[in-house]
């Protein structure tokens, strides 16, 4: 239980900053596509680490721990 709300806190944390790492993005977009780097990749990053937390708190899991 605490697992699923730990994981649920940290999917809405991720969430919350994703606006700063949309500006972050654009403002080093210039820099970015100089390089040849992916346009939004911090974006893109945070926001997978919200799919993947919200994954983990959703996921059931038996009373001894282990993922069903």
């Amino acid at each position: 239980m605490l697992a699923a709300l730990t994981n649920t806190f940290k999917a809405a944390v991720a969430v919350a900053i994703s606006p700063a790492a949309v500006i972050a993005d654009l403002a080093t977009l210039p820099s970015t596509a100089y390089d040849g780097k992916p346009a939004f990749g911090k974006t893109a990053a945070v926001l997978s680490k919200a799919g993947d937390a919200m994954n983990a708190a959703l996921r059931p899991t038996a009373p001894n721990g282990e993922t069903r």
